[in-house]
């Protein structure tokens, strides 16, 4: 989903409006990625670099794993923000498409602790961390993600999958590259490569 990304003080940078928080988020990822290839052919395309930092997220569940497979509620730090969200698997056909809710919150641990008092638990493996590097462009966002355990991917997230397999052409890659996938399955395939 596209974000609400509030000013940065430090560059001034202004970020994208906000999207409404209810909707499909529709995305592919893209795995092993020249990093500085990816850059050079967005900047070409006129995609706005808009973040460049840590990102850190936790997953809840209640304690008899009601929310099931395919869904998630997640607390994320980005930066300086905190943002709560609701998200819903669709479908996994070409693109990982998930029905999201998701609003900015005040304070990551003040939430996380009404979180727990309401009964929702910290789900086994987390809490995660990586380096993302946002670019946009018009509707499109692209993420360079970076774990410290595995390659660098992209994360390419439009309004429609045929708009996303059009900008995953422009930036040089195949359809046949791209994964419909979210970030625990990236971790399955590196970390169990035989499943």
């Amino acid at each position: 989903m596209v974000e609400h990304w509030s000013p940065k003080p430090d560059t001034g940078v202004r970020f994208p409006h906000p999207l409404p928080i209810n909707m499909n988020e529709i995305e592919v990822k893209i795995l092993e990625i020249d990093v500085k290839d990816v850059q050079k052919k967005l900047a070409a395309l006129g995609a706005k670099k808009i973040f460049d930092g840590e990102v850190s997220w936790t997953g809840f569940d209640f304690p008899d794993g009601k929310l099931g497979k395919g869904e998630m509620l997640r607390l994320r730090r980005v930066g300086d923000r905190a943002e709560l969200t609701h998200k819903k698997l669709l479908s996994t056909t070409g693109a990982k498409i998930s029905e999201e809710l998701q609003t900015e919150v005040g304070d990551y641990e003040s939430t996380k602790k009404i979180l727990e008092a309401v009964g929702f638990r910290e789900k086994r493996g987390y809490p995660l961390n990586k380096h993302r590097i946002s670019y946009s462009l018009k509707d499109l966002r692209f993420e360079i993600d970076t774990f410290s355990d595995f390659p660098t991917y992209l994360e390419i997230e439009g309004p429609s999958q045929e708009t996303i397999n059009e900008h995953v052409e422009k930036l040089g890659f195949s359809i046949e590259q791209t994964k419909p996938w979210g970030a625990r399955e990236v971790f399955d395939h590196y970390r169990h490569p035989e499943l």
